[in-house]
């Protein structure tokens, strides 16, 4: 999830990064009547400096390698305690497209029902070593989000909305859980609304940085953010991730995630296998119809200045620097 406001102004928010090394960016300065924002567009310098990812190959092919590492750590897991899991996003897009990465993806998303999510969340406590780290709201204080993301541990790889904020910033792969939806449409979108409702309420809550661009946005921002400071944090974050599971002791034929997308739940009755990286993980057998939903014609590769990341500040690999290859991941 990318988000993005002026939480610490005046600030420089980083829009994207293309293939040919330019880095937008969008300056904020606060005053007292409003915001006043600078677009410029520049060529990536020493990233040290400008704290900019750039976009060599060699850097973020390590940095896939590595999510790759997290993966199969959850794949034991997983398999070791008969857990259902499954690919989604880009992910899974990139499993049929590519076999692997999107070559300019830079995450892995991870998808779970919600009762193989509790399972999987309890039985990290006593799988994982002190090589990674499992970061809910209920692990780490400054995390506000609804799902899950496992770190590795001794890196660093931070997200321009939370980039000052959590305590744990390594590399990391988002493992989503699935919920029940209402199955009339009319309460399906109003769940949705308030979900995505509550979720914002929770973000700045916490102190994220989220991204408003239109006026009726940026109206909806300041009434959320009112309502923000009715609850306190520990409140606002379990009310959300209970609105979440609220349908799920009723037969659904929709389900949601995290990134608010709604998908048939015919999609999820079975599952099969692809591969991705030369290594098979599962995925939904209607995983043709997830991608539909998703991104609609999705064999067609974007244009160049829509294949975006999602973050774009320079890792830290940490004693992961020597990792190369899905050889070097594996052995």
């Amino acid at each position: 999830m990318r988000t993005r406001l002026g939480a610490c102004l005046p600030s420089t928010e980083i829009l994207f990064a293309n293939l040919n090394h330019e880095v937008t960016v969008i300056d904020i300065k606060k005053g007292y009547f409003g915001q006043s924002y600078c677009k410029r567009t520049f060529k990536a310098r020493d990233p040290r400096k400008g704290e900019v990812m750039t976009d060599e190959n060699t850097t973020l092919r390590k940095l896939q390698l590595l999510e790759l590492k997290i993966l199969l750590e959850l794949k034991r897991i997983c398999e070791k305690h008969h857990i259902r899991y499954f690919l989604i996003g880009g992910t899974l897009l990139g499993a049929v497209r590519h076999q692997g990465f999107i070559p300019w993806d830079d995450d892995i998303d991870v998808g779970m029902m919600r009762s193989e999510y509790i399972k999987f969340l309890t039985l990290c406590n006593e799988e994982l070593s002190q090589e990674y780290f499992l970061q809910t709201f209920e692990s780490d204080e400054t995390f506000a989000n609804s799902y899950s993301k496992l770190r590795l541990t001794n890196t660093e790889y931070p997200e321009a909305g939370t980039k000052n904020l959590l305590h744990c910033k390594g590399i990391f792969i988002d493992i989503f859980p699935f919920d029940n939806m209402p199955n009339n449409k009319f309460s399906r979108e109003i769940h949705r609304s308030k979900l995505m409702a509550l979720s914002y309420v929770c973000l700045i809550k916490y102190g994220y940085i989220i991204k408003f661009s239109t006026l009726k946005e940026k109206i909806l921002y300041l009434g959320l953010q009112c309502l923000s400071k009715i609850f306190d944090k520990t409140q606002v974050v379990k009310m959300t991730d209970n609105l979440f599971q609220k349908y799920n002791n009723k037969s659904a034929s929709f389900y949601i995630n995290g990134s608010f997308y709604c998908y048939p739940s015919e999609i999820f009755e079975n599952f099969s296998e692809l591969k991705f990286e030369s290594i098979k993980f599962p995925v939904p057998a209607g995983y043709t119809k997830y991608l539909e939903c998703a991104y609609g014609d999705y064999m067609t590769l974007p244009p160049e200045n829509k294949r975006i990341k999602h973050t774009l500040y320079l890792p830290d690999f940490g004693p992961y620097v020597n990792i190369n290859s899905v050889e070097d991941v594996i052995k």
